[in-house]
């Protein structure tokens, strides 16, 4: 059996990898989802894009769908390029280029210290390197759209050896810019103002204030003797709408979802359909609405559409509902509707251990109407779906509108 994994690309069918870094599995489902809506929402069938820092290749397949009619140009100088190319050969990509070269400052081979990923230790070895502006001379490049950029400190250095291809073509840069920057003495802010100065005078930050895009404005050109200006943007929130695919299987809610808990001082206030079916727990959770003690159950047709409202400390889990999933092996998904009128709101599936989640938390911030996301866990790892308050110091007020499952 192919140990397969999917990374969701909002808006679309999520991307397959069959090639991957096992300590990444929880990182790579849920990844950069603002970054990637915006490719999504932007990028042309005939756009030409350069993916420098491609790693194991999500983005290079992304950008080889979005623009079917352009070119795809993939950098990746490390042993990831055999991942990479596993994982567009999985996805049938045809119009994309590999090239195990790194891009940066100078051009010519050196000894330098190159992260696959970050959080390991580099790869200090020989690496062929280009200025990108010396490849693009050399490959005859005759367009580029955009140049996404994620090399692990090495960002800055890209962008210094782009300078003429930016001022020639005026591509979309979408950039990864953080602290990493220090370990070659650079800076964020020394990376927008180089941008500034050249025209790239706005930037949307997303996810996280990691991710940069930045378009140019060729009549913004600013002098050297004139003060750079840099205006940041930033995204309203984004809503999640996932929905349970067909190919999910039978619906089964209702079998295996069997009660509903409130914890840690987390109070509900119940419909008034609920109340005959609670007898004397009525008066703990309406009126004086106190708080039903740990391990205290609810149905959980009677928790479906009832206000809840957290307590402030962070990470307390307000909200367990008990599953018991099928016996026989196979994979649980789980469609969950929630509302969250106020703070932010964690989602996780666990096994046993109620404190090792079985899948990756999502988070949904305070927005109008339901959102929806889907879970999905081997039936072996499931045995409690929980909803905790994720907002530093502030309560969290949800609704949890519905709740479906199915097995296959």
């Amino acid at each position: 059996m192919v140990n397969k994994i999917e990374t969701t690309i909002p808006g679309r069918e999520p991307i397959e990898l069959v090639s991957f870094y096992e300590e990444f599995r929880e990182y790579y489902p849920l990844c950069e989802l603002e970054t990637k809506r915006w490719f999504v929402d932007h990028v042309r069938p005939d756009w030409w894009i350069f993916d420098v820092g491609a790693n194991v290749g999500y983005y290079t397949i992304l950008f080889s769908q979005l623009a079917p009619q352009g070119r795809v140009f993939a950098f990746e100088p490390t042993s990831t390029a055999t991942m990479l190319r596993k994982n567009l050969k999985h996805n049938n990509v045809q119009n994309t280029e590999v090239h195990e070269i790194a891009l940066g400052l100078t051009t010519g081979v050196r000894e330098d210290k190159i992260y696959r990923v970050w959080g390991t230790e580099g790869e200090v070895k020989t690496y062929p390197f280009y200025r990108l502006d010396d490849f693009a001379n050399e490959h005859a490049i005759r367009r580029i759209d955009c140049i996404k950029i994620d090399v692990d400190s090495f960002d800055f250095e890209v962008l210094r050896g782009a300078e003429q291809t930016l001022l020639k073509h005026s591509p979309v840069i979408v950039i990864e810019l953080n602290h990493q920057l220090q370990l070659r003495q650079q800076s964020v802010a020394e990376a927008l103002e180089w941008l500034a100065r050249r025209g790239y005078g706005k930037a949307l930050v997303l996810d996280h204030y990691d991710n940069f895009v930045l378009q140019r404005d060729p009549d913004a050109f600013v002098k050297q003797d004139v003060a750079a200006r840099m205006e940041l943007l930033f995204p309203r929130p984004l809503r999640i709408d996932e929905r349970m695919p067909e190919s999910a299987g039978g619906l089964l809610a209702k079998a295996i979802i069997k009660a509903a808990a409130l914890r840690h001082g987390a109070v509900a206030s119940l419909r008034p359909s609920a109340m005959p079916a609670i007898g004397s727990l009525l008066k703990r959770l309406v009126g004086g609405r106190r708080s039903v003690g740990d391990r205290q159950t609810i149905a959980v047709r009677d928790i479906v559409g009832a206000p809840i409202e957290t307590t402030t400390v962070q990470w307390d889990y307000s909200l367990v509902l008990s599953i018991a999933p099928p016996a026989a092996e196979g994979t649980l998904t789980l469609e969950v509707g929630v509302e969250v009128m106020e703070g932010r709101l964690g989602i996780a599936v666990s096994g046993e251990d109620e404190a090792r989640f079985s899948v990756p938390e999502r988070l949904l911030i305070a927005m109008p109407d339901v959102q929806h996301i889907v879970l999905k866990v081997n039936n072996s790892y499931v045995r409690s779906l929980i909803f905790r308050n994720a907002a530093y110091g502030h309560k969290t007020r949800f609704t949890v509108a519905s709740v479906r499952a199915a097995v296959a």
